[in-house]
């Protein structure tokens, strides 16, 4: 399963989770389907955000 971040609007069904002083918001199907997740991000190696499911080793998101 792949989820796409990106930075837009808020709709009105939205849901937000805030973690740390970031706003995080999804819409509601995907609510269930990333519990557990980690979000980091790299600045030092390659700008880049890795996300990491904590379900195990044989879930993938």
């Amino acid at each position: 399963m792949r989820f796409r971040l990106a930075l837009d609007e808020s709709k009105d069904y939205d849901k937000s989770v805030e973690a740390e002083g970031i706003t995080f918001v999804m819409d509601p199907f995907a609510v269930a389907l990333i519990e557990g997740i980690q979000i980091d991000y790299d600045d030092i190696v390659e700008d880049d955000f890795i996300i990491k499911n904590t379900a195990g080793p044989n879930s993938s998101c």
